[in-house]
C-alpha cells in the first residue's frame, strides 16, 4: 500500500471523527516501512479543555502524516514543566533493552481519538480504527506487537479478542506485585506475530527487569 492510499483510507474509515482531536502515529512518518516491532498504546492523552493549547484534529494529523518527523516519546515533554514523563522514559528504555532503536519503531494507539484518560473515549471506536492498523501492519509486517496495558479494555485485550479468543496466554511475573506480562501468538495479515502486553507503563516501571526483557525476546520467533 502506498502512503497516499493509506491517507485516503484514514479519511474514509475515520470520517465520523475527523474534527475531533487525536493522533495517528506517535512515531515519524518514515517508520511506515518494514520493521520488526509495532508499539501500541490505548489512545492519546491530553486535555482538550485546556485554553492554553489547541490540539490538532484527526484531519490535520492525517494531512501531516507523511511529513511527520518527530517522535512523541522522544521529542515531546509531557509534564507540566515540559520534561519527559515516566512513561516516555520507560518506553524508550524498554525498546532499547529489547534491541530496537526507539526512533525507528512504528508507534501508534489502538484508538486515535484523544481523551483525558482511557475512560473518556468509547471503546467501540477501536473498530473504526482497526482497518487502519491492518494497513499499517501490512506495511510494517512486524514480528512483535508490543502493547501497554494488558487489561481486557486495552490494545492487548482488543487484539487478544480478535485473534486469540478463548486461547491460553503465556505469562510471566512483571516483577511488580501481582502484575504480569502477557503474550500470545497469532497470524495477522499472513504474518506470524507475537503480541506482548505489559502493565500500563504510566504505572509499571520495567527498567531493570532483565527477566522480563529476556522472556519477551524468547517469545519472538526468528
Amino acid at each position: 500500500m502506498t502512503l497516499r492510499a493509506l491517507t485516503a483510507s484514514l479519511k474514509y474509515h475515520l470520517s465520523d471523527h475527523l474534527e475531533r482531536s487525536g493522533s495517528i502515529l506517535y512515531s515519524a512518518g518514515s517508520t511506515l516501512k518494514p520493521g520488526e516491532v509495532y508499539l501500541m498504546g490505548f489512545n492519546p492523552g491530553g486535555n482538550d479543555d485546556d485554553p492554553a493549547y489547541k490540539y490538532p484534529t484527526i484531519s490535520e494529523m492525517i494531512d501531516a502524516l507523511t511529513e511527520r518527523t518527530t517522535n512523541a516519546y522522544l521529542d515531546e515533554g509531557w509534564t507540566s514543566k515540559g520534561d519527559k514523563a515516566p512513561l516516555q522514559k520507560r518506553v524508550t528504555w524498554l525498546l532499547e533493552a529489547l534491541g530496537y532503536q526507539p526512533r525507528e519503531v512504528c508507534s501508534s494507539n489502538l484508538i486515535f481519538l484523544r481523551s483525558r484518560d482511557a475512560a473518556g473515549v468509547e471503546y467501540r471506536i477501536a473498530d473504526d480504527c482497526w482497518p487502519i492498523h491492518e494497513k499499517i501492519l501490512g506495511i510494517v509486517q512486524p514480528k512483535l506487537i508490543l502493547a501497554y496495558s494488558n487489561s481486557d479494555r486495552s490494545a492487548y485485550g482488543y487484539l487478544r479478542n480478535k485473534f486469540h479468543a478463548g486461547g491460553q496466554d503465556e505469562s510471566i511475573s512483571s516483577g511488580h506485585g501481582s502484575w504480569v506480562v502477557r503474550s500470545f501468538d497469532a497470524v495477522i495479515n499472513g504474518q506470524n506475530t507475537c503480541v506482548v502486553g505489559l502493565p500500563h507503563l504510566s504505572r509499571y516501571n520495567p527498567i531493570g527487569k532483565t527477566e522480563v526483557i529476556a522472556w519477551i525476546k524468547s517469545r519472538v520467533k526468528e
